[in-house]
């Protein structure tokens, strides 16, 4: 059960993200994803990392909103899709279910469904 309230928890925080003005709640948004990234003991080294695997992603959004708004939007937009892919990061590496599946591909090749 706290895996789904969990779940609910973070689509209500990636869906604020992108509601808020542009402004000062961006940094608040930053500040709550390190602070959750220190208190589940995630190396920063790996979120880089796993975030530079989506950094094309992010550019080609910036790119494709700054030809067609302001140059300010569309940094806005990448920031927050940075953000996003971040906490996407931190919640699948607390998240006990994807764990269990990562670490135990045994049980998984094992499992019968039918």
């Amino acid at each position: 059960m706290w895996n789904v309230i969990k779940f609910l928890l973070f689509i209500t925080y990636a869906t604020m993200i992108f509601f808020l003005p542009n402004n000062v709640f961006i940094m608040i948004f930053v500040v709550l994803n390190f602070t959750g990234m220190i208190i589940y003991k995630i190396q920063i080294k790996k979120v880089f990392i796993k975030s530079m695997s989506i950094m094309p992603f992010i550019i080609f959004t910036f790119l494709i909103n700054w030809w067609l708004d302001s140059f300010f939007n569309a940094l806005w937009i990448g920031l927050k899709l940075l953000i996003v892919c971040n906490i996407t990061i931190v919640y699948s590496e607390t998240t006990t279910i994807s764990r269990y599946c990562r670490y135990n591909k045994n049980n998984m090749l094992t499992f019968k469904a039918f």
